[in-house]
């Protein structure tokens, strides 16, 4: 059976999705990513920003957190951005078909897609098998 996350904005690969919904099917591997329409069944809503990862990023989210908060000092780029140049998430995207990892950052302000508080707050969505 497989599962939705819809949230305001997906990352991944190297893009960002708007209103769309990211579908896994029980063994958390990527089905498709669609356009959000209207509610679906077996989908929950993620705060914030959702980030699609490997199975390998787990080990580096430390750093991930730590290069973001460098990129965030400046004050002209987007959240979403800097998660799609952030050198670990380039290193650590999954791919269609493939096992992922679920994380967030909740707490955006939309108008200039930055977090609302400091330090960042990050959170996995599920753990694997369950």
């Amino acid at each position: 059976m497989k599962r939705g996350f819809f949230a305001h904005c997906i990352c991944y690969r190297e893009q960002t999705y708007y209103k769309h919904i990211l579908f896994l099917n029980e063994k958390d591997e990527i089905i498709e990513i669609v356009p959000f329409f209207n509610e679906t069944a077996n989908t929950i809503f993620i705060d914030g920003i959702l980030i699609v990862v490997s199975l390998s990023f787990q080990i580096r989210l430390k750093e991930f957190v730590s290069t973001l908060k460098k990129q965030l000092e400046d004050p002209k780029i987007q959240l979403s951005q800097a998660v799609l140049e952030n050198p670990v998430y380039k290193n650590d995207m999954s791919n269609i078909e493939n096992r992922c990892l679920l994380y967030n950052i909740p707490e955006i302000c939309w108008e200039s897609e930055r977090p609302v508080f400091s330090p960042i707050e990050i959170n996995e969505i599920f753990r694997l098998g369950s």
